[in-house]
C-alpha cells in the first residue's frame, strides 16, 4: 500500500515524547444487529464500550509499544494508564523471576513516563462524540453482523482528515479499557439465547446449524 503519510495531530503529540509512533485511540463497539441479522441494522443497534488512549513510547515504531490510558466514553476524560508489554513476552527464559511482570494493574501511570513530569491523565480527548460516532456509524454500515469491533481510530495532523479510521479489528481485546459490564454481559446473554433457539430449530428440522443461513 502507497500512501500519504499519517501524523499525530498537535494536540496528541502534546502527550508524547519525541520521537513517537502514530498513536492511535483503540475503541471497541458492539452490535445488537449481529443477534438477528435479518433485521435492518440501525445505528441504534451499535453501541461504543470502551476507549483507550495508546500513548506510543519514545523510539517505538508502532503504538503496539505504549502506555494504555483509559478514556470516559461519556465524557472523554483520560484516566489512568496501564500497560499490556508481558502480553507480547515469549521464551521460557521469561518465567524465570524477574524477567517479565506476570500481570499490571489499572491505573499505574497519570503521566507519561518517556518524559519527566507530562501530565497525560486529567486531559479531555477533543470531540470525543464525534470519534464515537464515527465507529458506531461505521459498524453499522460495514460489518453490523459482526459482533464486536476493534477500531484504531487517528487524530490526525491533517486539517482534510482530523479524524480518521487506520485500520479495523475484527478479532480484538478492550486493551486494558473500563466498560459497562451490564451492557456488555446482557448482549453476551441474548446472543447466547439467540443462538441456542437457533440450534433448537435446526434440531427439529434435522437441520445441521448454521447460523447465518438460518
Amino acid at each position: 500500500i502507497i500512501q500519504e503519510r499519517i501524523e499525530n495531530s498537535a494536540w496528541v503529540s502534546s502527550l508524547l515524547p519525541s520521537p513517537a509512533p502514530l498513536s492511535t485511540f483503540r475503541v471497541i463497539t458492539q452490535s445488537r444487529a449481529s443477534i438477528d441479522i435479518h433485521k435492518e441494522a440501525k445505528v441504534e443497534d451499535i453501541t461504543a464500550l470502551s476507549c483507550v488512549f495508546r500513548a506510543g513510547r519514545k523510539n517505538a515504531a508502532t503504538d503496539h509499544d505504549s502506555i494504555l490510558f483509559d478514556v470516559d466514553v461519556n465524557t472523554g476524560l483520560i484516566r489512568g494508564g496501564t500497560t499490556n508489554a508481558h502480553w507480547y513476552k515469549l521464551g521460557l527464559h521469561n518465567t524465570l523471576p524477574g524477567r517479565c511482570n506476570w500481570r499490571s494493574f489499572h491505573g499505574e501511570h497519570s503521566t507519561h513516563p518517556d518524559v519527566e513530569g507530562l501530565d497525560v491523565s486529567g486531559k479531555s480527548v477533543p470531540d470525543i462524540k464525534g470519534i464515537l460516532k464515527l465507529v458506531e456509524e461505521s459498524h453499522m454500515k460495514l460489518c453490523a453482523d459482526v459482533p464486536f469491533v476493534g477500531w484504531d481510530v487517528v487524530l490526525s495532523a491533517d486539517e482534510k482528515v482530523p479524524v480518521c479510521l487506520l485500520e479495523v479489528n475484527l478479532s480484538c481485546n478492550f486493551f486494558r479499557g473500563t466498560f459497562d459490564l451490564k451492557t456488555y454481559l446482557d448482549f453476551i446473554d441474548d446472543s447466547l439465547v439467540k443462538l441456542q433457539d437457533l440450534r433448537l430449530q435446526a434440531d427439529v428440522s434435522k437441520k445441521v446449524f448454521k447460523p447465518k443461513s438460518m
